[in-house]
């Protein structure tokens, strides 16, 4: 099974059911705790431990006077190569179990697995380790959306702020054509990043075979437009060529010296408390917890319960809480807190689609070799682990450079399926028993989309070949919209995901045209001196758009574990969940701070925008409760 995910165990920290007589003795260190070791009280509480968790944890315990507990329902991983080195990547250590889509009615009724972290680190834990922003457009459309302080000049310090950026020699550099502008790379974040120190020698000839059909190099693709290929920043900490994760970079780096900073592991948050409108705690239980709807524990915040399980766990969270369309959360008996239709609705993910072909003189080494002969595989994993170098520098069954295209740049026709798109009725797009308020904001954001397809600027697909058998084609910015909802008010119940994908039928259209400029790229001179040959399901007889579109329902994945947007960042009356500062409407106390709260997909992967996004995020808290001088 192919994983395309566009990213040692310790002690956790204190929380309880109920106040300490006697007065609490904090660890020197930051903890890895079990529920009897809780706090009854933290200042803040986060409900997950991925990205966005641990870093808002990490800048809020900066101020000695604040504690912060994490609640994680995944283990922390104890550094299994799987995870740390990239040539031996295995995600499927921590995938969620039994998570999977309904029947998906734009793909052929098929259901797909639907893949989200559990683990310490969440998704950077898992991902493939590319490091990409979005293109400018991405964050000021989302400011336009009623969003104050949202811009890609309101961003670029946060990007800044979160991460070290590790330049490659400049010798291998000039070699392998990677540039970057110094300017927009931080330098002094926890974030690690650089680049792998190895291609495979087929990968030049994709390169030119780019450049041949119109694709330039791309100076920076962190500099706000990527158009062009480029190579693949990757969360690679440079002095060990591993993977950067967010329980390294913001848990294991600050764990000895912050001993207000506690993560609770292997245990999932049920609901958010209220005490009326204000959230003052979570109740939560062991992950290996079995069908019962009870749950046994709680532990209080002091200021804030900020939600941060991503792009399923956070609706789920929000509507066992109370927090969600109410007619939905009635079938389960839940009491509703407040009525927010937006809540589950307006999923999002960026579908791949894997075009296999053969070779009759493709260049070895590739990809495919470590895969088929071990004495090369041997040599590489030991020039691995004696100098970091080689292979296993790069992320299994990745090359090292991809290509980033524009509608404008995928087809001729772009004007065509923007016209189509604008004069369907947005509302066919969703379900049918939609909130004229989610309805609304639909409406807004794809208009905003629309006239991203119309700008030469704006990524919508990603091309990528990993020197083997299999080139994979991306879909960056679908208009369909999918939903996430409770089935159950068991809060071990994995909730009902349902992606949509392919029942907007721009959608179709853009990802045959990003087919077919895949296919003219393995046409080009570069990579025709390879001998390529479109394998089946596809193939030379595949020649109509009508053709390609019936092969493809059968073969996209609806999912690059990229599912955000589920409780979004919009005003009230376009179905948002949360405000600009991340607030959930009509309560006191609660935030959303991961992905679900994004309006729509960014032109590229969504780590370096989570992690950005939190650092945003921990100075707006820190702001509003003068935390760490901030006032």
């Amino acid at each position: 099974m192919r994983y395309s995910l566009l990213g040692a165990l310790l002690p956790l920290a204190p929380l309880v059911t109920a106040a300490p007589a006697e007065p609490v003795r904090v660890p020197r260190h930051a903890t890895v705790v079990n529920h009897r070791a809780l706090f009854s009280n933290y200042t803040f509480i986060i409900a997950g431990g991925g990205i966005a968790g641990l870093t808002l944890a990490d800048r809020l315990t900066e101020d000695p006077n604040v504690s912060v507990l994490v609640i994680e329902a995944g283990p922390l991983d104890p550094g299994l190569d799987g995870i740390l080195v990239p040539g031996a990547y295995a995600p499927y250590y921590y995938f969620w179990p039994n998570l999977a889509s309904v029947p998906q009615a734009g793909l052929n009724n098929r259901t797909s697995g639907a893949i989200t972290a559990q683990v310490v680190g969440g998704g950077s834990t898992i991902n493939a380790m590319v490091y990409l922003r979005g293109d400018v457009d991405d964050y000021n459309a989302w400011g336009a959306l009623g969003n104050p302080g949202w811009s890609w000049q309101n961003m670029l310090p946060y990007f800044k702020k979160a991460e070290t950026f590790t330049a490659p020699d400049a010798a291998f550099a000039a070699t392998a054509n990677i540039s970057w502008d110094d300017s927009v790379r931080g330098h002094s974040g926890p974030v690690q990043y650089s680049y792998p120190n190895y291609f495979y020698p087929g990968s030049a000839n994709w390169w030119n075979a780019a450049n041949e059909i119109g694709l330039p190099a791309v100076e920076d693709p962190l500099a706000g437009s990527k158009q062009g290929v480029f190579w693949i920043p990757s969360a690679l900490d440079a002095s060990t060529m591993t993977r950067s994760h967010a329980g390294r970079n913001h848990y294991e780096r600050v764990k000895d010296s912050r001993p207000n900073y506690h993560l609770l592991t292997s245990n999932v948050v049920a609901k958010v408390l209220f005490r009326g409108k204000t959230a003052i705690g979570v109740c939560y239980l062991p992950t290996s917890a079995d069908g019962s709807t009870a749950c046994p524990s709680n532990v209080y915040a002091n200021k804030e319960v900020i939600l941060a399980a991503g792009g399923f766990g956070t609706p789920k969270i929000l509507q066992l809480s109370g927090v969600g369309p109410k007619k939905h959360l009635k079938k389960f008996g839940i009491s509703h807190v407040v009525d927010l239709p937006g809540v589950g609705q307006n999923l999002q993910d960026q579908p791949t689609l894997a075009v296999s072909y053969t070779f009759t003189a493709n260049k070895v080494p590739n990809y495919g070799s470590l895969l088929t002969n071990a004495t090369y595989n041997a040599e590489q994993r030991a020039l691995y682990d004696s100098s970091h170098q080689g292979a296993y520098t790069l992320i299994s069954s990745l090359s090292s450079n991809i290509g980033v295209v524009s509608l404008q740049k995928a087809t001729s026709s772009y004007q065509q399926i923007i016209a189509a798109a604008k004069a369907r009725n947005p509302a066919d797009s969703l379900p049918a028993d939609v909130d004229p308020t989610v309805l609304k904001g639909y409406k807004a954001q794809r208009e905003a989309i629309l006239k991203q397809f119309a700008s030469d600027s704006i990524g919508v697909g990603t091309v990528h070949w990993g020197t083997a058998d299999e080139a994979l084609v991306y879909h960056l910015k679908p208009l369909s919209r999918g939903t996430v909802n409770i089935n159950s008010a068991n809060p071990m119940a994995n909730p009902l995901i349902d992606f949509r994908t392919g029942t907007d039928p721009a959608d179709v259209a853009v990802y045959t045209a990003l087919f077919r400029k895949n296919r003219e790229l393995f046409a080009a001179p570069s990579m025709q001196a390879l001998g390529p040959t479109e394998a089946a399901p596809f193939g030379a007889g595949l020649t109509t758009d009508e053709q390609i579109a019936a092969v493809m329902r059968d073969q996209i994945n609806p999912s690059n574990a990229h599912q955000c947007c589920t409780a979004a960042m919009m005003p009230r009356a376009l179905g948002g969940v949360v405000s600009s500062e991340q607030k959930v409407y009509g309560v006191q106390g609660l935030r959303v701070g991961d992905i679900s709260a994004w309006p729509f997909q960014l032109s590229g992967a969504p780590m370096a925008t989570v992690y950005a996004s939190a650092e945003r995020l921990a100075d707006l808290i820190k702001k509003e409760h003068c935390l760490a001088g901030a006032c």
